[in-house]
Formats: C-alpha cells, structure tokens, sequence
C-alpha cells in the first residue's frame, strides 16, 4: 500500500511541475504556437510523396560522436517510419547512449528498396578527429561537394559545429539544424520561432537553459555562481553564457568565470585538458558556492569526476547541462525525457521541406518536458539532502557515481 501511495503522489507530482513548465511556456509565447504550428494545420499532409518518381536524397553532416546526436538521429528515423516515410527499420542498430551516429547511418544507407528516402552511402561526413586549424577546409570541402553533386536534396546537420562551418559557403540545398546549444547564439538562424534564413530550418529551445538556472537557484539559492567557458562564439553558447547573465541578474546572484579552450583545440593532448578544466575548477571552488558545467565537446566522461572533484571536497553543488554528467559525478540536471518528441518534431521539419514549404516559415520551437536527474552519491558527499518533494519529482536518481 505504502508503494502505491508513493507511486500516486510521485506521478501527481510529476503532472503539477509539467503544467507549471507549460503555463510558463504559455507566458513566455513559445510552446503552444510552436508545437501546434507543427501538429495541427489541418491542410498540412505530411503523407509520403516521392522526388519525381525517385527518392529524395539525403546528406549528414555532425561535429563528431556525440551520445545526443545518435539519439536524435536514431528517434528521427523511427518517426519517419511512423509517417510512411521508411518502409522498415527492423533491425535499426541503435541502444540508449550510444555515441555513433554513423553506424545508423550505414544501416539506412544500404536499404535499397525505400521509395521515399535515400539516406546517401557517401552523404555522411564528420569533422570528427581533424586539427582545429583543419576544420575550416574541411566545411569548404563538404560545401564544395554538396554544391557540385547535384544529387543531395536536403542535409541534416547535427550539433553547433557542423551547421555554424557549413553555412558560410551558402549552398543552395536545404539544411535541417538540430541538437545545438542554441543555434540563434550561434548565428545559425536569426531568429528562434522563424529562422529567417530561406533554406536554414533549426530546432530551437530557447528557454531550456533558463529552465535549468531556474531551478538550480530555487534549490540552493546562492550568491555567487563559477562557470568556466571557452570564450568564443561556440564556447559562449555551449556555456549558455547569455542565459546565466540574464538569470544572474533577474535572481540578483554573481558568476565567476574562469576560461578554458574546448578539448577539440588540445587536438590528441586530452589529459592537459583534463588538468587544466581540473585548475580551472580548483581556481573557482573558494570563490563560488554553485557551479554551472556546460558541454565541452570530447571531454572523456571518465575524468569527470577527477575534474570535479575540488569543488565535491569543498561541498559545492554542481549542476550538469548534459544528464550524462551527472552519473560521471556532477550532483544534478534538468534534461529531456527522451528524444522521441524532438525527433518527431524534427522529422515533420524536414517533411514539410521536402513537400515545398520554405524552411524559414516553418515555426522551429519545441520545448521538452523537464526530466530531473540528481546523483544520490554526490548529495551525500557533499551533505546535500534532497526535499522529499525534489525526490518524488526526479525522473532518475543515481546511487552509484561512476
């Protein structure tokens, strides 16, 4: 009986914080225009057609292995086959977490008998493992490649990097934007509802990392904030750097900065990257009382807890953009569910394309729905003990820190 109740309550629970999110949303002018832009426009047919008779023809481009990236990819496939657009995907070689994107890739790739989609056997390209001084004349390749081939429809390109490289040289093919930190930040599209560039289509969030600074703060409610950031374009937006200057200064608390290159820069040298995201934190652990750990790209999520661990040893509070930092030793985070809504609203983008509609008309905002993750072990550690409603809301909590 006592499990039941506590079932009860925790789900009841779950349904008030997921209302609050949405009244806040509806305030805030972005879930229900977006999502029904999406879902509901009864003249809209998001039925498969094909390109003249023939498949249309589809090209990739990622910044590298990324656990998001393949998950994206992967629920995109899977809505697509939902729609009629792929025949099959028994067999689809994807499991949760799983960082290669490319092995989906293959798979689709050597299905021949698709009607509607060709997923391009040489149409996956990768800045995965290259110099950063040979990224720049990577992206001219890619573009150059995609602009003379005369056989790509649509490109999907995946994270910051792959969509920010690629956009200078203005190929004509239209591009379908996904999982970046926030692709407005990055200049990828001007706007966050309508990207505003003709045939650049984005999945924006634009208040999830104010989401998560909301809630980090009503929980500990601290004066000074550490983030540490690579100071350029990406680095900013991985940081979310906009988003903790304005929350800093709504909420009246300060932020400590410490900076610290991207481990993409440190080339093969991911150990100095280690030690000096290590310094960085040890530079920052007497200064602050809360820390806010954005995504370093390639950062190995075996050292985290080593990087971390000045500021466990002085009992701060750490809290993790990326759910997966949090069973590699950060204290919690506030993340998707999963990835099947964003990968159906993903795959009604590039239908919608596909049948004609400009990219820059189709509303490009979806919101997730809050997944509270919190590693129990750490709380401990540092002497945090979780409200008992913080608990029942958590979608994951984690005993164990890896």
């Amino acid at each position: 009986m006592q499990k039941l109740i506590t079932i009860y309550f925790k789900s009841l629970l779950k349904k008030i914080v997921l209302t609050l999110v949405f009244m806040f949303s509806m305030m805030m002018g972005t879930f229900s225009s977006a999502v029904l832009a999406q879902t509901n426009n009864p003249t809209l047919s998001l039925a498969p057609v094909t390109h003249q008779g023939a498949p249309w023809r589809i090209a990739y481009i990622e910044a590298r292995p990324f656990a998001n990236y393949a998950a994206t990819l992967a629920n995109m496939v899977i809505a697509l086959h939902k729609m009629g657009w792929i025949k099959s995907i028994e067999g689809l070689p994807y499991v949760k977490g799983q960082v290669d994107a490319q092995i989906i890739w293959a798979w689709m790739a050597q299905k021949k008998d698709e009607p509607y989609l060709q997923f391009l056997e040489n149409g996956f390209y990768t800045f995965d493992k290259l110099k950063v001084d040979k990224v720049d004349a990577r992206a001219q390749q890619i573009a150059q490649r995609l602009s003379q081939a005369n056989g790509v429809d649509l490109v999907l390109a995946m994270g910051t990097v792959a969509a920010e490289k690629i956009l200078p040289y203005e190929i004509t093919i239209p591009i379908v934007s996904m999982s970046t930190s926030n692709a407005m930040e990055a200049g990828i599209v001007k706007g966050a509802e309508f990207s505003g560039v003709d045939q650049v289509w984005a999945h924006m969030d634009p208040y999830r990392y104010k989401r998560q600074m909301d809630i980090f703060y009503d929980i500990f409610k601290f004066k000074k904030l550490g983030v540490v950031y690579d100071d350029d374009t990406a680095g900013r937006s991985f940081a979310a750097i906009d988003d903790v200057l304005n929350v800093a200064k709504s909420r009246q608390f300060e932020v400590v900065f410490e900076n610290i290159q991207q481990p993409p820069k440190y080339s093969a040298n991911k150990k100095q990257f280690a030690e000096d995201l290590r310094a960085a934190f040890t530079r920052l652990a007497p200064q602050v009382d809360a820390v806010y750990l954005g995504l370093f790209i390639g950062n190995d999520p075996t050292q985290l807890a080593y990087e971390l661990e000045p500021l466990v040893s002085r009992k701060i509070p750490v809290f993790a953009q990326q759910s997966n930092d949090v069973s590699s030793g950060a204290l919690m985070s506030l993340a998707r569910q999963n990835f099947s809504g964003v990968g159906a609203f993903n795959a009604r983008a590039m239908v919608r394309i596909l049948k004609g509609e400009s990219p820059s008309k189709i509303s490009q905002i979806y919101e997730n729905s809050p997944n509270i993750i919190i590693n129990l072990d750490i709380a401990k550690e540092i002497g945090f003990r979780p409200r008992f409603e913080l608990l029942l809301g958590a979608d994951q909590t984690i005993k164990a820190a890896k």
